[in-house]
């Protein structure tokens, strides 16, 4: 042996070994109600063992702390990033369509429903006292009512897209955020590891951003060896968002006219990009970024081509299979379309005859004057449109559809009679038609206008019940395996103070072995003469 102190040596290692267990013991203690902080443990072994006695055997030299390690499972980690960023975009769905319910469910009591049965029943009203002017004024106010309603809810369908835009663009930036962060811990990793270290505390920081990333869109991440060390790889969705120490921004830029995918859509609207111009895919996309896009974006009635990575065509790469605002919007478009031809023409929108029905424009006012519009829209210029020959009904959105202005302005062009007075004595017939809309089943596939109206809040709510079935759901399996992380990754108090007698225990017989061995010294040395 090497020296005549060897048994001190092994004895300090000892010593060493129990103090270094110790120091990690408390350290876990110290975070253990830290968020995102993983159990780390001391990674003991037996140092170099020396050749024996005339090179016979080996004799043990004590033990080493070679490393900390966490104690992590990646494949639970994967796991909660998965089921996180859907839990993400029903969550962000179940909020929305929440907001988009309390709109919608107006309609079939105190909204739509109520103005147009209000305008029915005055139109009733109508039938007894065709040439009053006071009667007829009633029935223009009430649809005028009807109307604004229509305008009301669609400004306010509007008002929640863009809200909706802006809390995409806010997200946007705090995804960016979390990726300048990554990097920037990145940059820390590598430094502190070039020497073979773990840093560990580091480590946790950049695996707690990653969760918070992967409730807002699906996160992979690989580490990948390189000749320089490993590389920190997070990917959005299939694409690199951070590739170690660089990474890729998502832009938002405003839709112009050639960009809008759907004309009744808020102006300005964002798509997303990467930077450099690259395309952001958004198919397979997940998070609460999905669900937005989805709630402000989504009408299964708008058919385009579904994306690809490379595609350059931003606007073919917003989701068009989900029931969101745009829907909606375009279901009252239909309501009001279909309801002015009714009124207008007595046909439905593919230009059948409705049964029992003439419309306004073929009937005559208390002068004899041939019938105008009822119900028309307002141009860009915000004229109202008159000619019946000039109306196009693709054209009457929820957001222009207006009555007309002449008989705004004239009650007496209000069109009653069938026939023309006053060479024949006038009839109300062009009235009395109108009031069998009101239980037309004919209308709509859904039955009649009241039935169409009930409709659209009654599939908003099985949306939203869907969307609050799956946030639930997602909601407790999202707990549940973050549990099961805890209980890997997390720190155990009992565990620790089992850990910290172990090394307690460790450090008081290491000490008691250094005495003693001092004692043998002592005696050999100093009472033998040795």
């Amino acid at each position: 042996m090497n020296s005549a102190f060897f048994e001190f040596n092994v004895a300090t290692s000892a010593l060493f070994t129990a103090k270094n267990g110790l120091s990690v013991v408390s350290h876990n203690i110290a975070n253990a109600s830290t968020r995102g902080y993983t159990r780390q443990v001391a990674m003991q072994k037996a140092s170099e063992p020396l050749p024996g006695v005339c090179g016979k055997g080996m004799v043990g030299t004590g033990s080493d702390v070679y490393g900390i390690e966490q104690i992590r499972d990646f494949y639970l980690d994967k796991k909660y990033w998965e089921q996180k960023a859907t839990f993400g975009e029903y969550s962000e769905k179940n909020d929305q369509l929440e907001l988009l319910e309390t709109v919608f469910s107006e309609l079939s009591t105190t909204g739509i429903s109520s103005s147009i049965n209000d305008f029915l029943n005055s139109v009733s009203g109508l039938t007894f006292s065709a040439g009053d002017k006071t009667y007829r004024t009633s029935v223009i106010n009430f649809a005028s009512s009807f109307v604004d309603n229509i305008n009301a809810y669609a400004q306010s369908l509007r008002t929640q897209q863009r809200d909706v835009n802006d809390e995409i663009q806010s997200l946007v930036k705090t995804i960016n955020s979390i990726g300048d962060q990554i990097v920037g811990l990145n940059k820390q990793i590598f430094s502190y590891e070039l020497n073979g270290d773990n840093a560990n505390d580091l480590r946790d920081q950049r695996a707690l951003l990653v969760d918070k990333l992967s409730q807002y869109v699906n996160t992979e991440v690989k580490e990948i060896d390189s000749e320089y060390g490993p590389k920190y790889v997070v990917l959005i969705n299939g694409q690199d968002f951070v590739n170690h120490f660089d990474n890729f921004k998502i832009e938002c830029v405003a839709r112009d006219a050639n960009t809008q995918i759907d004309p009744d859509d808020a102006p300005g609207l964002y798509d997303l990009r990467w930077s450099a111009d690259i395309p952001f895919n958004t198919r397979g996309l997940s998070g609460e970024l999905k669900g937005l896009l989805d709630i402000r974006d989504g009408n299964v009635n708008v058919q385009t081509d579904t994306d690809t990575p490379a595609d350059p065509d931003i606007k073919k790469s917003q989701p068009q299979n989900y029931k969101g605002i745009p829907y909606y919007v375009d279901k009252l478009n239909t309501l009001v379309q279909t309801i002015a031809k009714a009124f207008n023409e007595g046909k439905h929108l593919d230009d059948t005859d409705i049964e029992g029905m003439s419309g306004h424009i073929n009937g005559y006012d208390e002068k004899g004057n041939k019938g105008n519009l009822f119900f028309s829209y307002k141009d860009e210029d915000g004229n109202c449109i008159e000619d019946p020959e000039k109306l196009d009904y693709s054209k009457i959105t929820a957001f222009n559809f207006s009555m007309s202005d002449l008989l705004m302005k004239d009650s007496s062009r209000l069109a009653t009679s069938s026939i023309a007075p006053p060479n024949q004595e006038s009839n109300n017939e062009i009235i009395l038609e109108f009031t069998t809309i009101r239980n037309n089943g004919s209308l709509f596939k859904e039955g009649n206008v009241f039935d169409y109206v009930n409709g659209i809040s009654s599939e908003l709510g099985i949306d939203k019940r869907q969307a609050q079935s799956f946030n639930d759901f997602y909601d407790e399996l999202t707990t549940s395996t973050d549990n099961q992380r805890i209980s890997v990754s997390g720190v155990s108090l009992n565990e620790e103070i089992t850990s910290m007698l172990k090394y307690q225990q460790l450090y008081v017989a290491s000490a008691k072995l250094m005495q003693s061995i001092s004692q043998v010294y002592d005696t050999l040395i100093n009472r033998l003469g040795v």
